[in-house]
């Protein structure tokens, strides 16, 4: 018993936490856009026999709320470009979904002017189509003043066993302390999921010896080389295995297609432990996940959940919305039916803006908590084919913010089934 005591104490002291380096600097900011009231024609009758005159304000936007929040010190767009504007800046590394943020552009242009180093990489469906690669080759067409600096663009995913490439990162390198990293991640594409987007964006300031940011140069160094799902996940594999640094207790870093099992293992593991869960969601196909939610509800676990509203209109409607799909809808049928809390954000599928949030949040009897996040929905392939980032953290101040933005959302903006529209109708 006594060996036992030791063994654990002596583990427990080379525990590490992500706050051990320096520097060190997380901030968490959400989109939380800011946008008018639109109102309908006539009163909308709702799910409950009460009228409705106007969509909820601030939860759908449209194009011309755009620009008020591009530059709200709390936006993501505002510190994006505050980091691509940093004159300490040497090198970016940024890869998205999609690249349709005309500002970030212009920012990026005017960093591989000044010398900074800037690598591109976005899905391959954009490959084929000029408007959707248009800021790409704007960026691509830049000129540094040396041309070891020229940036580099790429396209991939969708070959090879790959689905997606829907990673979300940004890494960012800096002239004055060499040992300095900035890791960006989340929920959002670099488009509008930057202003009226409902998302979640993370900037964690970090040293490059870190385990968690050395992960993200085996990431870096696989989507640059690698173009097919097998030899991925053996390199991503290797890659970690070389890596000398422990890993950290209090964030973990899941990569797809390599972690995925390991990714769901630790969800279905949490929902198990916590004593409460509350989610928010684009899409929600995921038939683990859906289990999860089901078993917690029979154990009298109290589950809160916030879907985009393209999930309810699939079902009213029997007709594709947004990206969502009628099964989505059963999905979440069965997950109030089991007793869950669903709320949903009435967001502007005509205009393509979405509640785009992907988060789990687990607490725990204790008062602690941990909270899943990152790039990938729901969904089978974004834990299985796709390129996708995803991040399990327990640090107290950050699953702290996202519950308290989990409570702004589903108590201010979110709405209750009853209080929809019972018809489909647009301001």
């Amino acid at each position: 018993m006594k060996y036992f005591l030791f063994m654990l104490l002596t583990l427990n002291a080379f525990a590490i936490s992500i706050k051990d380096y320096t520097p060190y600097k997380y901030e968490v900011y959400f989109t939380n856009p800011v946008c008018k009231e639109y109102f309908y024609e006539s009163p909308v009758l709702t799910n409950s026999g009460n009228f409705v005159a106007s969509k909820p304000k601030n939860v759908y936007c449209k194009d011309d709320d755009k620009l008020i929040n591009e530059f709200r010190i709390t936006s993501p767009n505002y510190h994006v470009l505050k980091l691509v504007n940093d004159k300490d800046v040497k090198e970016l590394f940024l890869t998205y979904l999609s690249f349709s943020n005309h500002q970030v552009a212009d920012a990026l242009c005017r960093a591989i002017r000044r010398d900074v180093k800037v690598t591109f990489i976005i899905d391959s469906n954009a490959k084929d189509r000029a408007g959707s690669r248009e800021e790409l080759d704007m960026i691509k067409s830049c000129r540094p003043i040396n041309v070891e600096n020229e940036p580099r663009t790429e396209f991939r995913g969708n070959i090879s066993g790959l689905g997606y490439a829907h990673n979300k990162i940004i890494l960012a390198h800096y002239k004055s302390n060499p040992d300095k990293r900035m890791v960006v991640f989340g929920s959002g594409n670099m488009s509008t999921g930057t202003t009226t987007h409902h998302e979640n964006w993370n900037f964690l300031t970090t040293n490059k010896n870190s385990y968690f940011y050395q992960v993200h140069e085996c990431i870096k160094e696989g989507m640059l080389n690698i173009q097919s799902r097998k030899d991925f996940k053996t390199f991503m594999k290797e890659c970690r295995s070389k890596i000398a640094t422990q890993e950290e207790e209090d964030i973990k870093v899941y990569v797809i297609p390599t972690d995925g099992k390991a990714a769901m293992a630790n969800i279905t593991n949490k929902f198990d432990e916590a004593t409460s869960i509350e989610g928010a969601a684009h899409r929600f196909t995921h038939l683990q996940i859906t289990n999860a939610i089901i078993k917690a509800e029979k154990e009298f676990k109290r589950v809160r959940f916030i879907l985009d509203d393209d999930i309810y209109w699939v079902g009213v409607r029997n007709k594709r919305t947004g990206a969502s799909m009628f099964f989505e809808f059963l999905k979440a049928i069965k997950i109030i039916q089991a007793g869950a809390d669903v709320r949903y954000m009435q967001t502007n599928q005509n205009g393509w803006q979405l509640h785009h949030n992907k988060f789990l949040i687990f607490n725990f009897a204790d008062g602690s908590g941990g909270v899943h996040t990152g790039a990938g929905n729901f969904t089978k392939a974004a834990f299985s084919k796709n390129f996708e980032n995803y991040y399990y953290v327990t640090i107290p101040e950050v699953v702290n913010t996202f519950r308290t933005q989990f409570d702004h959302m589903f108590y201010e903006l979110a709405t209750p089934f009853g209080d929809l529209p019972a018809i489909y109708v647009n301001p």
